[in-house]
C-alpha cells in the first residue's frame, strides 16, 4: 500500500526499481518516526536525494550530529535543507568535516546558516578544499574569529572549485596596488562578499574610485568608498555622478563629497534627486556647502529633515532660537532633539505636536 506513494502505475517494477522504492519508503518512515518531518515534508525532502541506495547511516548521522551539539530542532532543519546528509559515511566523511568547523569557532547556528548557502559543503574534501580555504584566511586574517567572520560573509567561498582562487587572486590584486597586508587584511574581513568575484570586477571597481571620482588609493578613505560603491555597477554610478552635477557640483566637489560620505553614491538616483531639490531648490544650499555637511545625505528627509526643518522654521518665525542651524538639529538623537523642544513649551506649547505631526504626515 505505502509503495502507492511513489507510484501510481500498472507496470511491474524491476527487481531494482522495488529496491530503490523500498528504500526510499524507508527513508520517508525515518523522517516521519525520527526527526518528526510531516508525511508532506517527508516526500518533499526525499525527492531531494536521486540516488538512494542504502539508509543504514541514518542513526548514525544523527548520533554525529547530536555528538557534535545539535539538538533536534537543528537536526532537523539541517537535514530539510541537506537530507542526503543522512546517507553520508558518518564518522569517516561527516565528522571530520564538521569537527573542523566547529573547531575554528563556528557555532551550530552558523554552521547550518553556511550549510544552507552552501548544500554541496559536506561533499567538498576535507583536505582538498576545506582545509586549504581555512588555513589560507587565517593566515590572511590573523585570527579565528576574523575567519568566522568572513566565512559568514562571503556567500560563495566554499561555493565553486574556482572561489579560493579568485580570493586569492584578487588578494595579489590589491598587492600589486600596493595596499599593506594589514589595510588588505582590513579590507578582505569588511568586504569579503565581493572577494569572489573575477579580479576584472575589482579591478573595474578599484580603477573607477581612483580614476574618475579622484581618491587617491593612498587615501584613508579609499576602502570606505569601495565598500559604499561595491554593489553598484559603474554604468549606474556614472548616472548618480550626472545627477549631481546637473544641479551644479562639479568634479572636485564631488571627489570631496565621496570622499567625505561616500554613502551619497550609495542612494538611488531617485533619492539623490529628492535630496538635493529640497536642499538646494527649497533651502538654498549651495553645493560648496552640502560637501561641508555630507551626514544630511545620511539622514531621512521625510522622517528626520523636514520635520526638524519645521521646528527651525517656527523658531525663526518667532524668534525664539536664530543660533540653531538645520545641521545642527539633525545631528540631535531623537531624545535629545524632545529635551530641546521642552525649552519652548511655555511660548510654543503646540511646538512637540507640530514635530511628531510633521514626522507621521510624511
Amino acid at each position: 500500500m505505502r509503495s502507492h506513494l511513489f507510484y501510481s502505475t500498472a507496470t511491474k517494477l524491476s527487481p531494482v526499481d522495488e529496491s530503490t522504492s523500498a528504500k526510499r519508503i524507508e527513508f520517508v518512515d525515518f523522517l516521519i518516526n525520527t526527526l518528526g518531518f510531516s508525511k508532506e515534508s517527508a516526500i518533499s525532502s526525499s525527492s531531494k536525494v536521486r540516488r538512494l541506495k542504502t539508509t543504514r547511516n541514518c542513526d548514525s548521522v544523527i548520533r554525529i550530529l547530536k555528538n557534535c551539539g545539535f539538538d533536534n530542532a537543528q537536526i532537523k532543519d539541517i537535514v530539510a535543507w541537506v537530507p542526503k546528509v543522512l546517507l553520508y559515511r558518518a564518522n569517516e566523511t561527516l565528522e571530520p568535516k564538521i569537527r573542523v568547523f566547529l573547531e575554528l569557532g563556528l557555532t551550530g547556528p552558523d554552521l547550518i546558516s553556511l550549510l544552507k548557502r552552501n548544500p554541496c559543503l559536506f561533499d567538498l574534501g576535507l583536505h582538498s578544499r576545506i582545509i586549504p580555504t581555512i588555513d589560507y584566511l587565517r593566515v590572511l586574517l590573523g585570527t579565528n574569529e576574523k575567519v568566522v567572520e568572513t566565512i559568514n560573509r562571503s556567500r560563495w567561498l566554499f561555493s565553486t572549485s574556482i572561489a579560493l582562487k579568485m580570493f586569492s587572486d584578487n588578494v595579489l590584486l590589491l598587492q600589486t596596488y600596493g595596499f599593506s597586508n594589514e589595510q588588505i587584511s582590513k579590507f578582505v574581513h569588511k568586504n569579503a562578499m565581493h572577494f569572489t568575484q573575477p579580479p576584472d570586477w575589482l579591478t573595474s571597481k578599484l580603477n573607477w574610485i581612483e580614476g574618475k571620482v579622484g581618491i587617491s588609493r593612498d587615501s584613508t578613505e579609499f576602502f570606505r568608498c569601495f565598500h559604499a560603491i561595491a554593489s553598484s555597477s559603474l554604468s549606474g554610478m556614472d548616472k548618480k555622478m550626472e545627477v549631481y552635477k546637473s544641479f551644479g557640483f562639479s568634479d572636485t566637489e564631488l571627489s570631496t563629497l565621496f570622499k567625505n560620505q561616500p554613502y551619497c553614491f550609495a542612494l538611488s538616483e531617485d533619492t539623490i534627486r529628492n535630496k538635493l531639490s529640497f536642499f538646494m531648490n527649497e533651502l538654498g544650499y549651495t553645493p560648496s556647502y552640502l560637501v561641508t555637511c555630507p551626514s544630511l545625505f545620511s539622514l531621512s528627509l521625510e522622517k528626520r529633515v523636514k520635520p526638524r526643518n519645521k521646528v527651525l522654521e517656527i523658531l525663526k518665525e518667532r524668534m525664539l532660537d536664530e543660533r540653531k542651524s538645520l545641521i545642527t538639529l539633525v545631528s540631535y538623537p531623537e531624545l535629545r532633539f524632545q529635551d530641546f523642544l521642552r525649552r519652548f513649551e511655555d511660548k510654543i506649547p503646540s511646538l512637540y505636536q507640530t514635530y511628531i505631526s510633521s514626522m507621521s504626515s510624511n
